[in-house]
């Protein structure tokens, strides 16, 4: 649930909307116009409710590499019979 709060900063009206989803960290944001703030936060809110939401910087932080030898290392060792043939795809070390 979304929840916006009208904040007077001296040099002009914000808007701070904060998105609080049951078992999902709080996601907040300010805007100047309150059309936008409601805007952003009905996308987040839909975003979140289908798994599709991450924030920018968190992403920022990870590499296609670290993807690569996360998966090799954690995925393909639970596939089974033909998990040699996809690690030999990927960076790491065949699974033994």
């Amino acid at each position: 649930m979304a929840t916006i709060e009208k904040r007077d900063t001296g040099e002009g009206i914000t808007y701070r909307i904060k998105v609080r989803i049951k078992g999902h960290p709080p996601q907040s944001a300010t805007f100047e116009r309150l059309t936008d703030a409601r805007r952003w936060a009905q996308s987040t809110e839909v975003a979140i409710r289908e798994r599709r939401y991450f924030k920018t910087s968190e992403a920022q932080r990870r590499t296609l590499a670290e993807l690569i030898d996360r998966y090799t290392r954690d995925v393909i060792p639970q596939k089974g019979p033909w998990a040699r043939d996809q690690a030999k795809q990927g960076r790491g070390p065949l699974p033994t």
